[in-house]
């Protein structure tokens, strides 16, 4: 899956060893995932050379948006002292309600002249004044000889949410040479090249994201204030449990497990998701005659959630499964730095999706 990066600095995205980084900050955790770009069958393809994650103090990341710039550092650092990473050029996933994806038409003109003009092409869309977001202009496809204008998407994000976890990286001793859309890497990472359309759907503790592809290129990416920490504060709220236990409680027994409480809340609060789902599906059938969507694909923390699957394939009638973040990876545990008690559980679709877009 092609998606272009913003590149914030000139460095390198795949540092001098060969490898690329890719980093998911999360609410409740931050991950990284070491690729190595190359080719099989003379496609473009990845092999994993290191994986890790770092718990994050709760409210250190709220909505995508770093609150907490030192224990976000902090995290980091930990991450590099006990993996032994060595390289230090990384990719940074964004993810935000107010990250802002459009269709748009660009003129056909060098990179240097599509940069200038996109402000002026974007003040029609954008509240926000021109200095406090970073703008890119994504192609879909390579335009027909002799067009003026190339078929894209408009990516807007709040610059100031972006350079505080820029910052905090570089503080960590790590050079930024892209930041990415979380929703996009966790496209590049679970998206079936043998399905024709198909939705995506990464579920996190705060933020959950919706991308839906045709042929691999998005045509509707929606992020929505909602995640698995809903399902706690529902559970703590009606069955008078702690923190601790609402999530032991949620791992166990999801939607359909012996406690017949815990599935019922958990029934009750997993509604206004699925009914985002619905809406997201609904309105992409409704713009794109491109025929049904034959899959619905999880990733992330909350795909998790016993019994949620099948409960969106009974309720949408759409096949839906959990797809590993490393099915398009070439190996596993390449490196004698990549533990086996990590496992998949560190390499998110995000964190892997970031890293696989040096390889593109």
């Amino acid at each position: 899956m092609k998606h272009r990066q913003v590149g914030l600095n000139k460095v390198g995205v795949i540092n001098s060893d060969g490898h690329a980084i890719g980093i998911d900050i999360g609410a409740t955790a931050v991950r990284a995932a070491v690729l190595a770009p190359g080719t099989l069958d003379g496609r473009p393809s990845v092999t994993v050379h290191g994986l890790g994650h770092a718990d994050l103090p709760q409210g250190t990341v709220v909505n995508g948006v770093v609150a907490d710039k030192d224990a976000l550092t902090a995290a980091l650092k930990r991450i590099w002292q006990e993996n032994k990473f060595e390289c230090r050029n990384v990719i940074l996933g964004v993810a935000s309600q107010q990250v802002l994806v459009r269709d748009m038409q660009m003129p056909n003109v060098s990179a240097e002249k599509q940069a200038k003009a996109l402000p002026f092409l974007a003040r029609d869309v954008i509240a926000l004044p021109m200095d406090q977001v970073i703008l890119d202009f994504a192609p879909l496809a390579e335009p027909e000889p002799g067009a003026e204008t190339i078929a894209g998407l408009l990516l807007v994000s709040p610059r100031q949410p972006v350079l505080a976890a820029v910052h905090a990286a570089e503080a960590a001793g790590l050079r930024v040479a892209r930041v990415d859309l979380s929703s996009f890497a966790a496209l590049r990472a679970i998206a079936d090249e043998h399905l024709s359309t198909e939705a995506v759907v990464d579920l996190g503790a705060h933020l959950s994201t919706i991308v839906i592809h045709h042929l691999g290129v998005p045509r509707l990416v929606r992020t929505l204030s909602r995640g698995s920490n809903e399902l706690n504060d529902k559970l703590i709220e009606s069955l008078s449990l702690s923190p601790q236990d609402a999530e032991a409680a949620k791992r166990q027994n999801g939607l359909s497990g012996p406690n017949a409480d815990v599935a019922r809340v958990l029934n009750a609060a997993i509604r206004p998701l699925l009914a985002e789902i619905r809406t997201s599906a609904g309105y992409f059938r409704s713009t794109n005659d491109v025929g049904p969507i034959e899959r619905i694909s999880l990733a992330g923390g909350g795909a998790q959630l016993f019994g949620l699957a099948q409960l969106i394939e009974s309720e949408m009638s759409i096949p839906t499964r959990v797809v590993s973040p490393s099915q398009h990876i070439r190996n596993r545990l390449a490196s004698k730095h990549v533990r086996e008690d990590i496992g998949e559980a560190a390499a998110t679709a995000v964190a892997v999706g970031l890293a696989m877009g040096a390889a593109a």
